[in-house]
């Protein structure tokens, strides 16, 4: 197809979605019942009606309310971006989301596309972890990316952030759900991120240009994030985090669900807790998922990076002082002449960068890849 067909394909698309009224759903019935978006626009008012579903107030507004003038311009902005726009029947559609209730009829791609053998796993949680969630986080999405698995979320703060940090860290791919346009980064925190995936991974939005992020879509976007999957991983949720939504969508969806367990009386964990309670399963570790989905194990890849990832100078000195083996906080601070604070948000740094790894009674060591 080339940029002209695209733009306008997409613009008798967009035309059609943005009709008051019709939606995903009725969207994708008439563009089943008469073969493409241009002929729903083209279709008589009567025909329109025919369809389950549809109004005849909604019918009349297609023939009286289409904006094709607005629909091109997003259509170019699209075409000049640079996004592979998909729907169900194109070849490079994620075949899982064929499946769900609900597919987007329409879905935008930065990166790679996804391959029919893929085998996905998504990791969510709470946008506000302790330290210990966040390291967690990052280091299941880097075991299950060494064999071969790549990740799924929502690239928002905090566990979402760390999943696909400690995927990219250990070399393996990574996919990022948007619950805004793909050029409107949210939070704008990520924009690195963002890149980094974009360079080694995929990211998704069924958004249109410019569109930023509502509370609305979040609970949209995570219906995508679990139907990609073949199971979800919830760390770190209160008893109204957003990561509960999507642990009912992936039971909708017939996905197995995963909790990480929390004390009894952390209120971090009460979603989580609560999960496991009603059946997800208990995860402490990679073989907990392989235990529930066999299937889902492969080889394990060895790291991509042969030598040190990007570090800071301050992170370099810090990586210097294990050259004798585990250091206590304390005596690192002493040595490092840094207060613990400071120090601790090196070390977590370190930690997701996969380049040290903490032992019993707060000392920390070379990970084995660098030691």
């Amino acid at each position: 197809m080339t940029n002209g067909e695209l733009k306008d394909w997409l613009t008798d698309c967009i035309t059609l979605m943005r009709v008051p009224g019709v939606g995903r759903t009725r969207y994708r019935r008439l563009v089943d019942a008469f073969g493409s978006a241009a002929d729903v626009l083209a279709a008589r008012v009567n025909d329109l009606e025919k369809i389950k579903g549809m109004s005849r107030s909604t019918a009349s507004a297609i023939k009286e309310e289409a904006d094709p003038g607005e629909a091109r311009r997003l259509a170019s902005r699209v075409v000049q971006l640079g996004w592979t726009a998909l729907h169900p029947d194109h070849p490079e559609y994620p075949a899982p989301l064929k499946a769900i209730p609900d597919p987007p009829p329409l879905l935008f791609r930065v990166g790679e596309p996804t391959t029919p053998d893929e085998k996905m796993m998504a990791i969510v949680g709470t946008r506000k972890p302790t330290e210990k969630g966040r390291l967690f986080a990052s280091q299941l999405a880097a075991g299950l990316a060494r064999a071969c698995i790549t990740i799924v979320s929502g690239m928002a703060e905090g566990i979402d952030s760390a999943a696909h940090a400690g995927s990219l860290e250990a070399g393996g791919k990574t996919i990022a759900i948007l619950g805004s346009a793909l050029d409107v980064i949210y939070p704008p925190t990520n924009k690195g991120l963002a890149k980094r995936i974009k360079q080694h991974g995929t990211i998704y939005s069924e958004y249109l240009p410019g569109t930023g992020p509502d509370r609305a879509f979040f609970p949209e976007r995570n219906r995508i994030i679990s139907g990609l999957s073949r199971g979800v991983v919830v760390i770190e949720a209160g008893r109204r985090s957003g990561a509960l939504i999507t642990a009912a969508r992936a039971l909708e969806q017939g996905r197995a669900l995963f909790a990480v367990p929390g004390a009894p009386n952390d209120t971090m964990s009460e979603g989580t807790n609560e999960l496991i309670r009603r059946g997800a399963r208990l995860t402490t570790s990679p073989e907990d998922i392989f235990d529930e989905l066999p299937t889902l194990k492969g080889e394990v890849a060895a790291r991509k990076f042969v030598q040190l990832p990007d570090m800071t100078e301050e992170e370099k000195r810090i990586t210097k002082m294990f050259a004798s083996g585990p250091m206590q906080v304390d005596q690192l601070s002493r040595a490092a002449d840094l207060p613990v604070a400071q120090l601790m948000e090196l070390l977590l740094a370190l930690e997701l960068k996969g380049v040290v790894r903490e032992l019993s009674g707060k000392r920390f060591v070379l990970a084995e890849e660098y030691a």
